[in-house]
């Protein structure tokens, strides 16, 4: 069986047993980096409890909205490196290590080495990057939109530099 298929697998089985309902699936077929399930904002609870246990979590505050996902990073590859106009992320390696790039603009990011159990927060409009190291990595996100009646979403990403052609 394929290692990407069988770790999504895996990740979906995990989910069902927290009691997460997954509301956007992008596995390794659609993403060459690896992929991503989001869950409903209805199982944060769940999803604190599965992942974020005795760590400092986002709350409500200012009827912020906020969405968890697990993102699964490849051997090596990585995401684009991007920014957010309406959202902070909060990061929780699940397993790793993974490489982050992290700083306010392209000049002054420090690529930093994370461990599973490892917190990162992402300030909104910090450029950052996730790559994979030498195994798979996974990381527990939230999305914390800064704009209660604007929500982030995908269309919220602005691509610095991809891998992939997803620039512009």
């Amino acid at each position: 069986m394929d290692v990407k298929k069988w770790l999504f697998e895996r990740l979906m089985a995990e989910a069902r047993g927290f009691g997460l309902e997954v509301i956007e699936e992008l596995s390794s077929f659609d993403r060459p980096w690896g992929g991503f399930l989001r869950f409903s904002e209805r199982c944060l609870p769940q999803f604190y409890a599965a992942y974020w246990k005795d760590v400092n979590v986002p709350s409500y505050e200012g009827g912020a909205r906020l969405d968890p996902k697990i993102l699964l990073i490849a051997p090596g590859a990585r995401l684009s490196l991007q920014y957010h106009h309406r959202r902070s992320e909060h990061w929780r390696v699940l397993d790793g290590p993974v490489k982050i790039e992290i700083g306010p603009d392209g000049s002054r990011l420090e690529a930093l080495v994370f461990q599973a159990g490892e917190v990162v927060r992402i300030p909104c409009t910090a450029w950052h990057r996730l790559q994979g190291t030498q195994c798979w990595g996974r990381v527990a996100e939230i999305w914390h939109s800064v704009d209660p009646d604007n929500p982030s979403d995908e269309d919220d990403i602005v691509r610095v530099q991809d891998d992939f052609g997803r620039v512009g």
